[in-house]
């Protein structure tokens, strides 16, 4: 079975009001980054969409970088 990765520049006007990024792994969002609180605090929403559509779980796009940072290096 292929797993088909797409990456979707959206604004769901019911969800933010600024550019989102989303990304697909199979039609499903796995990954959404918003810019809700500014362009310096970017947000990435991990997981499927729970059954009332928010994502599982949010946290600072910076903070994520770091950890796949640490987890390459080791540092």
């Amino acid at each position: 079975m292929k797993n088909s990765l797409e990456i979707v520049w959206s604004s769901a006007m019911d969800e933010y009001e600024n550019l989102t990024l989303e990304i697909l792994l199979d039609g499903y969002p796995v990954v959404r980054v918003n810019e809700e609180r500014g362009r310096d605090n970017l947000e990435a929403e991990l997981g499927g969409p729970e059954l009332d559509g928010r994502m599982a779980r949010k946290v600072s796009l910076d903070d994520l970088i770091d950890i796949r940072k640490t987890m390459t290096t080791g540092k």
